[in-house]
C-alpha cells in the first residue's frame, strides 16, 4: 500500500514536472513566436486608404480627382441568407444568381470580391439587407473630367488606386501618398470586437500641375477629330509646345478613349500615346534639319543656286531621287520652299557624314526629349560609319531615318530660340528654361525666314493665321510596307511649324496618318489643323499681331498644292 503511494506521488510528480517544464518553455523560450501566432489570428491591420493627389493644368483646373466608392466583399463560411435576400443581392450587385453562388461557394477562403467601387448609396442598400459575413469598405475611384481629349496625358489607374498609363504612371509614388493602418481586434467570423489604439495616419498623395492648357488640349483634339473624319484617317496627332520654355500646352491624338470607362472595353491601340511612342519616317519636315546643318559651316547660303536638273537624279546604281517636276536651277530657300528632294540631296552631298550624324543627334533625334513620359521612344538614327551614298541621300529628305512626332516639335525650338534646343516638360515650369546652342544665330534665323517662305509662298499655305506671321514646314512620307519589302501605298502627312515668326511663342507639330480622301500631302491634311489650334493658342494667350489680315486660301488651291513633292 505504502509502496503504491508512493509510486502514484512519483508519477504525478513526474507529470507536474513534464507540464511545468513544458509551460516553462512555451512561456520562457517560445512567447515571441506564441505571441506572434495568436496576434496573427486575431489582430489585423486594417488599411486606410490615403487620399490620392489631383492633376491640375496650368491654370489649376481639374483633370484628375478622386471620389469616394465602396467594395463590397463576403467571408463565404459566415454567409446564411434566405432566398428572398440572395435574390435581392444578386439584383443590387448586377450579378446573375449562378455567379454569385460560385464566388460564395468558395468555403476555403475568408475574403471574395462580390462588387468593386461602386457608390455608397448602392454600397448602402447591400448592407441593409443585414446578411452576415457580407461587408463593405471605403475606397477611392479616379474620375477623368476630360475624358477623351484629355485622356493621352493623364492616363489612367487601376481598380486597386494605383496609375499604369500617363501622369498617373509618371508620377504614381507623388500621387499616391503613403497608406496608413489601425490594427483591431477580430473574432473568428471577421467582426471587430475591439480597438487596440494602434494606428498610423495615412499620408494624402500631393497634386500635381502640367503645363497643360485644358483648353488648348480641347481645341487640339477637337481640330484632330475634325481632320482625321474628314480625311477617313488611321489617325490624328498633336503637340503644341511653349517655344520658350519646353511647356507641353497641349498633347492630343484620335482617335481616343475614356478613362472612365472600363479597360476590357477600350481597344488597346486608342490607349497609347503616340505623340511620343509611335515612331516615322519624318519626310520632308527634316529639310530644316539638314539643310540649317550646311548653313552653318558654310557649305551653302539661302541664295546658292543649286540644278536640280530635270526632275529626277541617280545615286549609285539603286536609286533614283526624283520631284514630281522640274524645278531646273533653283535656290536653296526655292529648295526648301518647294520641298525639292533632288536639291536637298546635293546639299548633303557637300557634308561629311560624321558631321551630319552629329548634327541631327545634336536636333536631339536618337533621344528622348526629356518628357519623361512613361512609353517615350527614342527613334533611330543610324551611326554614320554604317550610312553609304544612298543612306546619306535619303537622310537627307527624311527616309531612313525615324522619330517622333515630339522630338520634331523639340528639334524646331532651335529655330524660335536664335539656334538653342530647349528641353520638353509636361509639368509646369517657373523661371528661365536652359538650352542647348545648335547652331548660331545668323543660320537659326535664316532658316525662319526661308520656314515663313515655305507658309507664304511655297506648300503650306492652309497654314497661315489670319493677323500672324507663320513659319514651318510640310512633310508627306510613305509608310515602309507591314509586310515587309519597301514602301506601301499609304502615307503620313505632317506639318510643323511656329508662330509668330517676329518672335516665336508656340511650335505646333501634326501628324496625319493614312489619310485616304481628299489628299494625302501634309499641306492640305495637316497645315489646317495647325491654322486651327495655332490661331486659338494666340488668341487665347493675346500674343500681338506682326502680321496682316487675309483672305483664307480658296479650296481650289489644294489642285496646285498636289503637283508638289512634300
Amino acid at each position: 500500500s505504502n509502496f503504491r503511494r508512493r509510486f502514484m506521488i512519483l508519477i504525478l510528480l513526474i507529470l507536474f514536472a513534464t507540464l511545468f517544464s513544458r509551460a516553462f518553455y512555451l512561456q520562457s523560450m517560445q512567447k515571441e513566436f506564441l505571441q506572434s501566432k495568436g496576434g496573427d489570428i486575431s489582430n489585423r491591420n486594417e488599411k486606410l486608404h490615403a487620399f490620392r493627389g489631383k492633376i491640375l493644368d496650368r491654370n489649376n483646373e481639374l483633370l484628375a480627382a478622386s471620389s469616394p466608392v465602396e467594395t463590397v466583399w463576403a467571408n463565404p463560411p459566415d454567409v446564411i441568407m434566405n432566398k428572398s435576400q440572395k435574390n435581392r443581392l444578386a439584383l443590387l450587385l448586377k450579378m446573375r444568381k449562378d455567379h454569385l453562388d460560385e464566388r460564395l461557394d468558395k468555403k476555403d477562403t475568408n475574403h471574395v470580391y462580390l462588387r468593386r467601387q461602386i457608390a455608397p448609396e448602392l454600397a448602402g442598400k447591400i448592407m441593409a439587407l443585414k446578411i452576415p459575413g457580407i461587408y463593405s469598405e471605403k475606397n477611392y475611384r479616379r474620375y477623368y473630367p476630360g475624358k477623351e481629349a484629355m485622356a493621352h496625358v493623364v492616363g489612367f489607374t487601376n481598380v486597386d488606386g494605383d496609375g499604369i498609363e500617363g501622369i498617373e504612371l509618371q508620377s504614381n509614388k507623388f500621387l499616391s501618398g503613403e497608406h496608413g493602418f489601425r490594427k483591431v481586434l477580430k473574432n473568428r467570423k471577421g467582426n471587430v470586437v475591439d480597438d487596440l489604439q494602434d494606428i498610423q495616419i495615412p499620408v494624402d498623395g500631393k497634386d500635381v500641375i502640367l503645363s497643360v492648357d485644358k483648353r488648348l488640349q480641347y481645341a487640339s483634339y477637337k481640330a484632330l477629330e475634325k481632320a482625321v473624319e474628314k480625311h477617313a484617317a488611321l489617325s490624328g496627332s498633336a503637340v503644341l509646345i511653349d517655344a520658350k520654355t519646353g511647356e507641353v500646352l497641349a498633347m492630343s491624338n484620335y482617335p481616343s478613349f475614356n478613362p472612365n470607362t472600363s479597360r476590357s472595353s477600350q481597344r488597346s491601340e486608342y490607349i497609347k500615346n503616340r505623340v511620343v511612342t509611335d515612331i516615322f519616317e519624318p519626310g520632308s519636315t527634316l529639310k530644316p534639319l539638314t539643310v540649317s546643318a550646311a548653313l552653318k559651316n558654310n557649305s551653302v547660303t539661302p541664295d546658292t543656286l543649286i540644278d536640280t536638273a530635270k526632275g529626277f537624279y541617280r545615286v549609285g546604281k539603286r536609286l533614283t531621287v526624283r520631284d514630281t517636276h522640274a524645278n531646273g536651277i533653283i535656290t536653296v530657300k526655292e529648295i526648301v520652299q518647294k520641298s525639292s528632294n533632288i536639291g536637298t540631296t546635293h546639299i548633303v552631298e557637300g557634308l561629311q557624314a560624321k558631321y551630319l550624324w552629329s548634327m541631327l543627334n545634336d536636333f536631339g533625334l536618337g533621344a528622348k526629349t526629356g518628357i519623361e513620359y512613361p512609353g517615350e521612344v527614342t527613334g533611330k538614327v543610324h551611326h554614320y560609319k554604317e550610312w553609304g551614298e544612298i543612306e546619306r541621300a535619303t537622310i537627307s529628305y527624311g527616309y531612313g531615318i525615324s522619330s517622333t512626332l515630339i522630338q520634331l516639335a523639340q528639334a524646331y525650338t532651335v529655330f524660335a530660340n536664335e539656334g538653342v534646343i530647349k528641353p520638353i516638360t509636361l509639368f509646369k515650369e517657373e523661371g528661365i528654361i536652359i538650352g542647348k546652342r545648335v547652331v548660331d544665330k545668323k543660320t537659326s534665323n535664316e532658316m525662319l525666314a526661308i520656314l515663313e517662305s515655305v507658309v507664304t509662298e511655297g506648300t503650306a499655305p492652309y497654314a497661315q493665321v489670319n493677323g500672324y506671321r507663320v513659319a514651318g514646314k510640310t512633310g508627306t512620307a510613305k509608310k515602309p510596307n507591314p509586310n515587309g519589302g519597301g514602301y506601301g501605298k499609304n502615307y503620313i502627312g505632317s506639318f510643323v511649324g511656329m508662330a509668330p515668326v517676329s518672335n516665336p511663342r508656340f511650335i505646333l507639330a501634326v501628324m496625319i496618318d493614312e489619310p485616304t480622301i481628299d489628299g494625302y500631302y501634309g499641306g492640305v491634311v495637316a497645315a489646317p489643323v495647325f491654322s486651327t489650334i495655332m490661331s486659338e493658342a494666340l488668341k487665347l494667350y493675346s500674343i500681338p499681331q506682326d502680321g496682316i489680315e487675309f483672305d483664307a486660301p480658296k479650296e481650289q488651291k489644294m489642285v496646285y498644292l498636289n503637283k508638289y513633292d512634300e
